[in-house]
């Protein structure tokens, strides 16, 4: 695996990926692994010095201990399952939230324009017990932090 400058664990509250490209996502062994092309760092995330969300270049999140709950690529009228063995590339991720639950986490996902397998959506809700967030840099200030300012 390649290494990242920064690491941190438990802090996906600390991410905003609303609109953030996944370029794949795949197991290994118990772990789900997500490569990111990029991922809104809020300023509240322990790596971010700026009193702003600023953006990463690529990253990596994993989710150790990853059981799906529910997991289909959904393509017109018709849903697959996720397992496993998938290996799911080049999407936008839409809702990526966090809740805290016994022993650990659940994450709920949704993203749009599926490349690999094609589909139109996928959907997961995911059961982990601790995750990773891994990046190199911070770049530009985040789109909706430099929206704000302008209203």
């Amino acid at each position: 695996m390649a290494q990242f400058r920064y690491v941190s664990e438990n802090t996906i509250e600390h991410l905003s990926l609303h609109d953030c490209g996944c370029s794949v996502m795949r197991f290994d062994g118990d772990d789900l692994i997500f490569e990111m092309q990029w991922m809104e760092v809020l300023a509240t995330h322990p790596d971010n010095p700026f009193p702003q969300a600023h953006q990463s270049g690529k990253g990596r999140m994993i989710l150790h201990g990853a059981h799906i709950e529910l997991g289909e690529l959904i393509k017109g009228d018709k849903s697959s399952p996720i397992d496993k063995t998938a290996q799911v590339k080049d999407f936008e991720i839409l809702v990526f939230d966090e809740e805290k639950s016994d022993g650990g986490f659940e994450l709920s996902l949704y993203g749009i324009s599926v490349g690999e397998p094609k589909a139109d959506f996928i959907q997961m809700k995911i059961r982990y017990s601790s995750s990773e967030v891994m990046f190199n840099e911070l770049g530009g200030e985040s789109w909706f932090e430099t929206f704000e300012s302008m209203q």
